[in-house]
């Protein structure tokens, strides 16, 4: 009798302690975007360490001159910019963790991620990062598939009062307008959340193809090491004008136009969007759909906000088209490991982006490889603005900073440039793929005027991972 007596205490006390344990546990959520550029036939292009939301000063870096600022400078003028990698075919854009716990509950933990294929190359608080193949600023070695990135935070207190490293930036300003529990290093950085961003040597989980007549498009499954076949249910084909009009439609599987996320191609859906379909309202529905999928998929209301603010120039206002998805989490939990110790429960919400490479940009990338290109039609584009010992250091740190346009600096920028401008975000890619495929002496001549191959050194002083 004695002994069952026991047994059942025991099996009481350890329910007990089940309980409690749940009770404690940790709420751990996290958002960010993996963002891709492909041309017409689903291939994914290098060169795409472009960086549109710089970040504060005070987030730490693994390397300097990794990430290329969003300025309109040509690279020739600013000492220290970098150029475009070869090996980046991937943006790890912003991934935010947060920490959610019972009230009046601290806790010590440690957070491990790793980005399978890549670098993790700013985050903050201070981690120990780990990138092979990266030697130092202005010295990278090649990225592959087989590169493993890490960072790791010990001893992090959670629920640790104290405030964050004073900004005005909006891109973390948002974020941080979250109820979390605030978090603390040991060495006393700290933040409402845990930040960090990366490049990656990989392929988008999803491949969009054009046609040959560039009126359709096809979205199929990818070769990734995890199968996302029956895990997207519902894509968004965005193209958005530079006078910041905007269409979009919804694909969903057993809808119009049919998706089918298996091993065959999914069905066509047109490329181009009628004409009344465009308007200055559109993003306003667009982004309306993409917080309730967001929050349907896991994040809290604020957390969802969170993201398509910090993201609001890149997804909404930046002309181009794209695709976003809902990254399924086996995806995400494959590609970028994440281990914290102690009780947590998990949540990874992630969207894919892919940005296409649109017949408008084929005709930019055609006219300039046919445009005489001189050297003093760059070197003259900011003679106004060069830093002199007599003159106004503003206007020219406000173009380098991408704080100003060179249009709204009021320089006269020439043709051949403004065509490279109008490529967009990723314009510096787009003119070397562009070269690559079809090798123009024009077009050579434009990409040594503004040094966009600057990473040919670079790359044989490190050996590979």
């Amino acid at each position: 009798m004695k002994t069952k007596l026991f047994a059942a205490l025991a099996l009481t006390a350890l329910a007990a302690t089940a309980r409690a344990q749940e009770s404690a546990a940790l709420t751990v959520h996290e958002w960010g975007t993996f963002t891709s550029l492909q041309d017409e036939a689903g291939r994914a292009i290098g060169g795409i360490n472009t960086d549109d939301e710089p970040v504060p000063s005070f987030v730490h870096d693994v390397a300097e001159a990794l990430l290329i600022p969003p300025t309109e400078l040509p690279q020739t003028f600013s000492k220290g910019v970098a150029g475009c990698h070869p090996d980046v075919t991937m943006r790890l854009e912003t991934p935010v963790v947060y920490f959610h716990a019972p009230a009046g509950v601290s806790a010590t933990v440690d957070v491990h991620v790793g980005f399978q294929g890549g670098w993790l190359t700013q985050f903050y608080p201070q981690a120990a990062a780990v990138a092979p193949g990266v030697g130092g600023a202005w010295r990278f070695g090649h990225l592959t598939e087989r590169t493993l990135g890490t960072l790791d935070w010990r001893g992090l207190r959670i629920n640790a009062p104290g405030d964050g490293p004073e900004t005005t930036e909006r891109m973390w300003l948002s974020p941080r307008a979250v109820q979390a529990s605030d978090v603390r290093t040991q060495d006393g950085e700290h933040e409402r959340f845990l930040f960090y961003r990366g490049v990656g040597h990989l392929d988008a989980p999803l491949r969009i193809t054009r046609s040959a007549d560039g009126g359709t498009l096809s979205v199929s499954q990818t070769g990734n090491p995890v199968s996302v076949a029956g895990a997207v249910d519902q894509l968004w084909l965005v193209d958005i004008r530079p006078d910041g009009t905007a269409a979009y439609r919804t694909l969903r599987p057993g809808r119009r136009p049919i998706i089918r996320l298996d091993e065959q191609p999914l069905a066509s859906t047109p490329a181009d969007f009628p004409a009344e379909d465009y308007a200055t309202t559109t993003v306003q529905r667009l982004r309306a759909d993409l917080r309730a999928a967001l929050v349907a998929d896991g994040l809290f209301e604020d957390e969802a906000d969170a993201l398509l603010n910090t993201w609001e120039v890149s997804y909404f206002k930046s002309a181009g088209e794209r695709l976003f998805f809902l990254v399924p989490q086996p995806w995400t939990d494959t590609v970028l490991p994440l281990s914290i110790s102690g009780v947590t429960h998990v949540t990874r919400v992630m969207v894919g982006r892919i940005e296409l490479v649109t017949p408008h940009q084929r005709e930019l990338l055609a006219r300039l490889a046919a445009t005489p290109s001189k050297s003093e039609n760059v070197s003259g584009i900011l003679e106004s603005l060069r830093p002199r010992p007599d003159g106004d250091y503003f206007a020219w740190n406000a173009v380098a900073r991408g704080q100003k346009t060179l249009a709204q600096a009021g320089v006269a920028v020439p043709a051949a440039y403004q065509m490279y401008l109008d490529l967009g975000r990723f314009r510096n890619a787009l003119v070397l793929d562009e070269q690559r495929r079809h090798p123009s002496a024009r077009l050579s001549e434009f990409i040594g005027n503004c040094g966009l191959g600057g990473y040919r050194v670079q790359l044989d002083a490190v050996p590979s991972p």
